[in-house]
């Protein structure tokens, strides 16, 4: 980025022009300071190397200091373009613009938001903004906020040229599953869902989501108190997009249900939040209360309570073991789908039934009924020793 354009070199120019005229009766010393200039209003612009603006920043007051090139400034506004055309308009409390432009202090009330779809407002109490750089440094209570998400941190990077997020110092993202207007609509109910990690990296304009691990999060179900524990989650780390809502949970995924007992231990994971489905081609394990469920590719359908497996499917509970080449599982009506080589082992009367497809359901009595409807079962079991008389 080059040194200030002509409109503000001309501004500069018009105020000292002046003082050209007027000498002194003594030389000046070297301890002589130059009392600040008050300005009714200070207006800078800047242009990139093609001539498109690059930013521009205004003030309705101003003091400038003609020794140390410095302007302190209140109720600062300002636009930063991308490509020709305004993307974030920018405004603060105060300012400090140091040496015409090339560093600027931002304090009090800053707000960032972007013009363009997406709408995202990012606020904090205190930033640094480097022009020529195209960075926003802020080490003070970084905020950003579109329709869903919100993230929090210590401290922020914003690379405008990537229009990219960088955080770090404890990030948090919360979510929402309503949208809500960031501008207007900032004060939110408690989040349900809340994510920390590492770092997070996140593109406001597409969507794109880095968070490094390790991941916690934490979900309160829908119509649970909120006395009663969360669920909690955890995952190496986390991809996706905010957009889509898609996300992918990376490496070792665990999930508990402290209300329900319900636990899940399985890798790469993929989640779409929009459609309340999940899926993965890795091995796992679910438990729920006294059923056990593992197999490789799985499949899960949120909105229908369908958990679906792809390979090496196996349901097992006290008494009763269930293998199958594909399988599929109903949480709410219990109802049961195997094919490819089931395999139904009950421990009473050490029976064992094998199939090529299978439907039934979990008993009420913790028993499987299963039914083969064309094609042939072969059952054996041994019956229970003859009482002696």
């Amino acid at each position: 980025m080059r040194p200030p354009g002509p409109t503000t070199g001309a501004l500069l120019l018009a105020l000292l022009l002046p003082l050209a005229g007027c000498s002194s009766s003594r030389p000046p010393r070297r301890d002589d300071v130059a009392p600040p200039f008050v300005f009714r209003s200070l207006d800078l612009r800047q242009q990139t190397p093609l001539g498109q603006p690059s930013w521009e920043l205004s003030s309705t007051e101003a003091r400038y200091d003609l020794r140390r090139r410095l302007a302190q400034a209140s109720d600062l506004k300002g636009l930063i373009y991308s490509r020709g055309k305004p993307l974030y308009r920018l405004q603060a409390d105060s300012g400090t613009v140091v040496r015409d432009g090339e560093a600027i202090l931002l304090e009090g009330n800053l707000r960032v938001q972007r013009l363009a779809e997406p709408t995202v407002l990012i606020t904090a109490s205190r930033a640094r903004w480097l022009p020529r750089r195209q960075l926003l440094l802020v080490d003070r209570h970084p905020e950003a906020l579109d329709q869903r998400n919100r993230l929090r941190s210590e401290r922020a990077r914003f690379l405008l040229n990537e229009d990219r997020l960088i955080l770090s110092g404890n990030p948090r993202m919360e979510r929402w599953e309503q949208r809500q207007d960031p501008v207007v609509q900032r004060t939110r109910p408690p989040a349900p869902i809340a994510i920390e990690a590492v770092q997070v990296s996140w593109r406001p304009g597409s969507g794109e989501l880095l968070a490094n691990g390790p991941i916690s999060g934490q979900r309160r179900a829908p119509g649970r108190p909120a006395s009663q524990s969360p669920q909690k989650l955890s995952a190496d780390s986390l991809e996706g997009n905010t957009i889509s809502q898609v996300f992918t949970l990376k490496g070792s995924v665990r999930f508990d249900d402290g209300g329900s007992g319900d636990r899940f231990n399985g890798r790469d994971v993929r989640l779409a939040a929009a459609s309340s489905e999940a899926s993965s081609i890795e091995p796992f394990g679910f438990r729920r209360g006294d059923v056990q469920v593992s197999g490789r590719g799985l499949k899960v359908d949120g909105r229908n309570h369908w958990l679906r497996i792809d390979t090496a499917c196996r349901v097992e509970r006290p008494g009763e073991r269930l293998e199958a080449g594909r399988c599929g599982w109903n949480w709410e009506t219990n109802a049961i789908e195997a094919d490819g080589g089931v395999l139904l082992q009950r421990r009473a009367q050490a029976q064992t039934t094998r199939g090529q497809s299978l439907s039934g359901s979990l008993g009420e009595e913790g028993n499987l009924r299963i039914s083969a409807p064309g094609s042939r079962v072969v059952s054996r079991f041994r019956p229970p020793p003859a009482r002696q008389p």
